[in-house]
């Protein structure tokens, strides 16, 4: 009989919940099986889950993950991929990352298998804070590039997604080519932030967000700021009047420029390019 090359976090133990996932992640990791799947029922974690590459941490189709402190909750190293599940905010005041790639790790070339499908990130204290996803990159040759973002939920964070590339003391730092499709994000104070210089040494450019949904609440205040070159966005933004002024909600910042916006439901008075002259966006 041939071996079940899954793994099963209820077969472990630990001193905490996350040692015990943690502990799924490592036997998975160094006896060469891929899947660790989490059982249909809620897991309370103090403290970050590393999923290891090559690793696949899948939930049931009830999985909640419950972070009861102010860490970051998941980090996927590169050729990881964390599908199905729900990742809740039970911190008050959380400042933290539910989830976070660094470059590090190089998540580079177009056969790199690091993926997130189907997640529910969810912050549901009575404070909207922390961040859903942060992609960074700060070292030389530190690079994240053509990860798939597919099906997944962000409401009620300070930062719904977050992409940052920081200029290192030598070399390049990218946050590049990443695509982000059938995204929801609801009652977020900055929903999109791209964060880098134009191009090199530290880019953040040709990430792609497809089949966007955006719903504003009273405490939004951006849908969305640009660095970088080449990034498109498409989708829809809903009930702008719910935001709490009339400034522009959409900012291609001075370092931008040949970025696309399709997102006809955001008139041109809310959106400020402040990049260069390539920027193009389309309004009704």
């Amino acid at each position: 009989m041939a071996e079940n090359p899954n793994v099963y976090v209820e077969d472990f133990s630990g001193t905490t919940t996350q040692a015990k996932i943690q502990a799924a992640i490592d036997f998975a990791s160094q006896n060469a099986r891929k899947t660790v799947i989490a059982a249909d029922k809620d897991y309370y974690i103090t403290g970050t889950v590393i999923i290891k590459q090559g690793v696949k941490l899948q939930g049931s189709y009830g999985t909640r993950f419950v972070i009861g402190a102010n860490v970051r909750g998941f980090e996927l190293q590169k050729d990881a991929s964390f599908w199905d599940a729900s990742i809740m905010v039970d911190y008050n005041g959380y400042t933290k990352e539910v989830i976070y790639l660094d470059g590090k790790y190089n998540y580079y070339n177009t056969w790199n298998n690091t993926s997130l499908k189907n997640l529910l990130l969810l912050n549901w204290t009575s404070t909207v804070s922390g961040t859903g996803i942060r992609l960074y990159s700060g070292g030389s040759g530190h690079e994240i590039s053509f990860v798939n973002f597919t099906d997944i939920k962000i409401v009620s964070f300070e930062k719904g997604i977050y992409l940052k590339a920081v200029k290192p003391a030598s070399g390049f730092a990218y946050v590049n080519a990443n695509r982000f499709d059938k995204i929801s994000l609801e009652d977020c104070i900055e929903n999109i932030i791209l964060e880098g210089s134009e191009t090199i040494p530290n880019e953040c450019s040709g990430n792609t967000f497809t089949n966007l949904q955006i719903q504003p609440s009273n405490n939004t205040k951006l849908i969305m700021t640009i660095q970088g070159q080449y990034n498109k966005v498409d989708g829809m933004c809903w009930d702008l009047q719910m935001i709490q002024h009339s400034n522009p909600v959409f900012i291609f910042k001075p370092e931008s420029n040949y970025n696309e916006l399709e997102m006809r439901s955001i008139p041109a008075n809310r959106i400020l390019n402040s990049g260069k002259t390539k920027n193009r966006f389309d309004t009704f």
